[in-house]
């Protein structure tokens, strides 16, 4: 919605919801007898609510706007928890016909199997009719599923509370979309305006749909646990990612069996009752299978985690034996042993884990989770009508799993699935080889243009794409003069004030950026020349990144922090972590898939990274880049004054730092961009600052056909029109 035209897709795709709605609602409203307003006080349909409220909005009725958009959010919400709470209470109707059940010829058997279906309809139908008007049980179009799935009616409610001046509820709407939507740009541009808009406070920026994807908050907690080796945090973390992912599928299960289906269109062949009742039914178990890839699947990713469910139990087997409960161990591994019975690896963990355990029978003899075992039995007996499915009617069947053995699918086609699998295997243990490309549009090798810098090591030395080490871009006495600056302002400098490190507890971290130096130089805590080096090295680094990486197009600021970290006396013994985690600038790193995501909390406009050290007294330290595994370093690179490390901000370029065991480690660290409005608005409110006392500021270059020269209007009156700039917000149509 955000700086988006009348002609975007989301656009067309309401309006065209809007059209067919108005034509299928008219026909269906006067069939059935009912006024849309559901004045029965059952349930209305959500999707003629999203339709009303799409249409408030482009009237500019934004009070409606809201009203009715928000109302198809929670009609839906309770049209949801009404499918699952009908078929819990259904669950058991019919079953007494089943018990006697007799095969027997004459027992009249499928007339009793005939007789179960009814009776559970019958309960459906009713507890449904009990909540739900007729209207809003009869199944939406595959353009509202739409809208739905990919969050849209917030992007609506975005503009409509910022309209309506209810800004909290505005970046609350802007938030929930971008998750969903995590390379929709102008959202991004707005929720940063939002965070600097008055009244507006961090918790603000909630997802409203948190609730569905609550497994991946516990994902990442867990493997944030595996990384500081806080394995029974790691283990809770584990238990309640898998128990919070079986629920969820159970959830998605249900709404496959409930939600009202649209039956398929009369076909050139004929078919009888058995054929369709046939086709009906695989095509119910086809929709549960999908719930794994749907569970499987992050907000804004196209495309499933792999095994995500056997993946957590190795992950959950492996952090229980670190934490010492081994029967857990052998509880969770012989769960994962239903999926790959034969897995070396997995058999010999188990035989590890039995002969420690030898003095308890009791644990060595542990079976596996329940849940686990009656999933993976389902599953199996599902898979094996399906395959047959495949195999003598056409039904048509991607199987979600790596794990389903080949006995389950019919000789007739084993070959295809077989090979299959192993491209899929192939895939993930290679992670898409064609990635490693840097697609950047950056390339290494261009001049150096500052007299003494010299290149050390590049691409070949470096084992990579588009890497250089620099040396000489600073000399002994401007290291000296920022290390001082940093000593003076750096536990001051942007709210670290000498805490703890974000990244591991055995070291102090420290900050400092321009504007705060600039600020600290005013109120004469800092020398104002010390705090001008620290803007003009950056200016050096940036000249020197955009020249030898060729850069295609003006290159800006994205983020500068002077950054010190420190060993914490006492804190060093034993220690196996690193300084700072090995990560991609630019996206979100999975070592187990190689894959890395360009989604938040990633800086995903990162073009270019820069690192410019300012000192090697201190033992540990060293930079080093790694495979995307995370694991197989590829290069270090040793600390010392004046030397600058560069690359580009991608997946290609995956980079960590080594523990500071002792002594205090400073660094000028760079980012820059290629996107105008993601430029470091902090540094050049600092420029403008100094340029309103009437000092010579080095400028960056422009872009896009401005001009480099200085504006006519003062500095602080630029600083003021900037400040201004923030506060806007964009919407499909305006500025707003």
């Amino acid at each position: 919605m955000a700086l988006c035209s009348n002609t975007c897709p989301a656009v067309n795709v309401a309006l065209k919801v809007a059209f067919f709605f108005t034509l299928n609602y008219a026909t269906i409203t006067a069939d059935i007898g009912l006024s849309s307003g559901s004045l029965s006080g059952l349930l209305p349909p959500y999707d003629e609510l999203y339709y009303r409220g799409v249409r408030a909005y482009f009237m500019e009725d934004w009070e409606r706007a809201a009203e009715f958009i928000e109302k198809s959010i929670s009609t839906r919400d309770m049209l949801l928890q009404i499918r699952r709470k009908c078929h819990d209470e259904c669950l058991t109707a019919g079953d007494d016909t089943l018990s006697n059940l007799d095969p027997v010829e004459g027992s009249f058997w499928d007339l009793r199997t005939l007789d179960w279906m009814q009776l559970r309809a019958e309960c459906v139908r009713f507890c449904m009719g009990q909540s739900v008007s007729p209207a809003g049980l009869l199944p939406v179009s595959s353009d509202i599923e739409y809208e739905f799935g990919t969050r849209n009616p917030y992007n609506f409610l975005q503009v409509t509370y910022y309209k309506m001046d209810k800004l909290q509820k505005a970046a609350s709407a802007a938030h929930t979309f971008f998750v969903a939507n995590p390379s929709h740009l102008e959202m991004r541009n707005n929720i940063e305006k939002y965070r600097r808009m008055t009244g507006v406070k961090d918790e603000s920026f909630q997802d409203r749909e948190r609730e569905r994807e609550k497994h991946w908050e516990m994902y990442d907690a867990a493997l944030l646990a595996e990384s500081s080796s806080d394995w029974v945090k790691a283990v809770n973390m584990w238990k309640e990612c898998v128990n919070e992912m079986l629920k969820l599928t159970e959830e998605c299960r249900a709404q496959c069996v409930m939600a009202s289906q649209v039956l398929p269109e009369e076909t050139d062949s004929v078919q009888g009752a058995y054929e369709r009742a046939a086709a009906l039914s695989l095509s119910l178990l086809s929709c549960k299978h999908m719930c794994v890839s749907l569970v499987s699947t992050r907000p804004g990713r196209v495309s499933a985690l792999e095994d995500f469910l056997p993946m957590q139990l190795e992950h959950l087997h492996i952090a229980q034996y670190k934490a010492g409960d081994l029967k857990g161990a052998v509880e969770t591994l012989r769960s994962l042993l239903l999926f790959y019975p034969t897995d070396s690896d997995s058999l010999s963990n188990l035989q590890l884990y039995t002969q420690n355990l030898e003095d308890d029978t009791v644990a060595q003899e542990t079976g596996p989770i329940q849940e686990i075992a009656i999933y993976v039995s389902r599953a199996l007996q599902e898979k094996k009508l399906l395959y047959f499915g495949m195999a003598n009617l056409d039904f048509k069947f991607n199987d979600p799993d790596l794990w389903t053995p080949e006995d389950v699918v019919p000789e007739s086609l084993r070959e295809t699935c077989r090979v299959e699998k192993e491209q899929l295997h192939e895939k993930l243990k290679q992670g898409e080889k064609v990635e490693e490309v840097d697609d950047s549009g950056f390339y290494a090798g261009g001049p150096v243009p500052v007299v003494g810098v010299t290149i050390t090591m590049d691409d070949q030395v470096l084992n990579g794409t588009n890497r250089v080490v620099l040396d000489g871009v600073l000399s002994k006495s401007e290291c000296d003069r920022v290390m001082q600056l940093a000593a003076v302002a750096a536990s001051v400098g942007d709210g670290y004030r000498g805490r703890r490190s974000p990244h591991t507890p055995h070291e102090k971290f420290e900050g400092l950026t321009v504007l705060r130096a600039l600020k600290l130089a005013q109120d004469g805590l800092v020398n104002q020349s010390d705090a001008r080096l620290l803007h003009e090295l950056g200016e050096t680094a940036r000249v020197l990144m955009h020249s030898y990486f060729r850069s295609h197009s003006s290159l800006y600021f994205a983020y500068t922090h002077l950054v010190c970290r420190s060993a914490i006396p006492g804190h060093q013994e034993g220690r196996s972590d690193l300084s700072h985690p090995v990560h991609v600038d630019n996206c979100i790193l999975d070592p187990e898939t190689r894959q890395c995501w360009k989604e938040p909390p990633a800086f995903t406009h990162r073009d270019l990274s820069a690192v410019l050290y300012l000192n090697d007294d201190f033992e540990g330290g060293e930079f080093f880049f790694t495979d995307r595994d995370a694991k197989t370093v590829t290069a270090k690179v040793k600390p010392s004054c004046g030397r600058l490390v560069g690359f580009t901000s991608g997946p290609v370029n995956p980079h960590g730092v080594t523990a500071v065991a002792a002594g205090r480690r400073c660094a000028l660290a760079l980012w820059f961009t290629t996107e105008k409005h993601h430029r470091d608005l902090e540094r050049e409110e600092a420029e403008a600052l100094w340029a309103a006392d009437g000092q010579i500021v080095v400028k960056e270059e422009k872009g896009d056909g401005e001009s480099t020269s200085t504006s006519a209007r003062s500095g602080r009156s630029q600083v003021r029109e900037r400040n201004k700039e923030r506060e806007r917000v964009t919407g499909r149509r305006d500025e707003l």
